[in-house]
């Protein structure tokens, strides 16, 4: 491979993993407030408050499915340039409806279980395309 394509190859998998930390972010955010709410809904937050959780983990949801999609095209440009991501994103299957309808106190417990998780895992993915990123950047500089 050229000069020239190796660079735009590296060049495409930073910003394909730009793109996905991005969304890995927003999820990130998103989760945390639904963290918050879901305490507000453990200590008797009641329908409203339930509902405001579930459009906070609804909207992690989308996040994560968009960042699934961009680790995949990560994954791809990353094999074009010698480069594997072993990390899989599986968006999570959090309670959702559910704990709206039957709202109550077990309920509202295993949902912050699942959210506690969710943000774990999602931190854990941050980190890895940072250092993916920092990788291609050191590469990128070499290559200058």
């Amino acid at each position: 491979m050229n000069r020239y394509n190796e660079t735009k190859e590296i060049d495409e998998a930073i910003n394909a993993a730009n793109d996905a930390l991005y969304h890995l972010t927003n999820a990130y955010e998103y989760l945390k407030k639904s963290k918050n709410w879901g305490l507000a809904d453990i200590f008797g937050g009641g329908v409203i408050v339930s509902l405001i959780k579930n459009g906070k983990v609804r909207e992690a949801q989308r996040e994560m499915t968009i960042a699934k999609e961009s680790l995949e095209v990560l994954s791809n440009e990353l094999r074009d340039v010698d480069m594997y991501l072993d990390d899989d994103l599986d968006p999570t299957g959090l309670l959702g409806i559910a704990d709206t309808v039957f709202d109550n106190f077990g309920l509202d417990i295993l949902a912050q279980t699942r959210i506690n998780r969710s943000l774990k895992d999602v931190e854990r993915l941050i980190n890895t395309v940072e250092g993916v990123l920092d990788a291609l950047s050191d590469i990128r500089t070499g290559m200058v």
